[in-house]
């Protein structure tokens, strides 16, 4: 089994290897760090390199700045500090950086300028597996100021109750709930709060709402959701017939009522 140490060593040798020096290069320098002036034959020997190849090795490091040599006999040698000899080459990783990411902010100002001269519009969503799924309704309920509006079939009613302590905690803080349950969701009193606004209907597709801002779509399959940040057309479209899905509702709420009532009085 591989120590913890032994898997140190590798990565901090590859790091070298990425900053630009050779295995070789990588193993001297790494065993010469504090060490202070030693010899060439001590460093071939702790640092595995074949003896034939130390001396070059050596002034590779040092035109490169990462070693001093005293060149009397026996040769000796040390390593510059990690941050002095590397100064100049993070500079350059940082120019470098800098430059790829001003490239790559122009690049994507071409792209949205052509898409805006075509009347595209780019936009972007993420998809969460199920396990996602639950914790982000758990964090967006939390996290909503004024409104959470829902609608759910079985599956979606699953997946709110796992919600009940940050809904009513968000209720109480004064955040408007409506949901409209599917026909044959069985709402239970005792788990979600009696201060959801709430109403029947036919629903096929679970859909969460919030703050007019926050979309949380799921697909049929349970196994995965949509989410959606945005205030445009999208959302409009979809809050737009939840509204009309609760007001006709109430209407036919209203109607019953009303049929109730004519039939009482007969």
């Amino acid at each position: 089994m591989i120590s913890e140490e032994k898997i140190e060593n590798n990565e901090i040798l590859g790091g070298l290897e990425e900053a630009g020096l050779s295995k070789y290069e990588s193993s001297v320098y790494y065993n010469l760090l504090g060490k202070g002036m030693i010899s060439a034959t001590e460093i071939a020997y702790s640092s595995t390199v074949p003896r034939t190849k130390i001396y070059s090795i050596l002034k590779k490091l040092e035109r490169k700045k990462l070693v001093l040599i005293n060149y009397q006999k026996p040769l000796l040698c040390r390593s510059i500090s990690p941050q002095e000899a590397f100064n100049d080459i993070l500079n350059k990783y940082e120019n470098k950086v800098n430059g790829l990411r001003k490239t790559i902010l122009n690049l994507q100002q071409v792209n949205e300028e052509g898409l805006r001269n075509r009347g595209i519009e780019e936009k972007k969503y993420f998809v969460l597996n199920q396990f996602s799924t639950v914790n982000k309704i758990i964090d967006l309920v939390k996290k909503s100021k004024e409104s959470i509006d829902a609608m759910i079939n079985p599956w979606g009613n699953n997946l709110l109750v796992n919600s009940k302590d940050e809904l009513v905690k968000t209720i109480i803080d004064g955040t408007r709930v409506r949901i409209i349950f599917d026909n044959k969701c069985e709402y239970d009193d005792k788990i979600l709060p009696n201060a959801i606004e709430k109403k029947y209907s036919k629903i096929t597709t679970n859909i969460f709402i919030f703050d007019n801002y926050h979309m949380l779509i799921l697909d049929n399959s349970g196994t995965k959701s949509s989410l959606i940040h945005s205030n445009e057309i999208f959302l409009s479209i979809i809050k737009n017939q939840f509204n009309e899905l609760w007001n006709d509702n109430e209407k036919n709420m209203a109607k019953i009522s009303d049929s109730k009532k004519l039939l009482s009085n007969i």
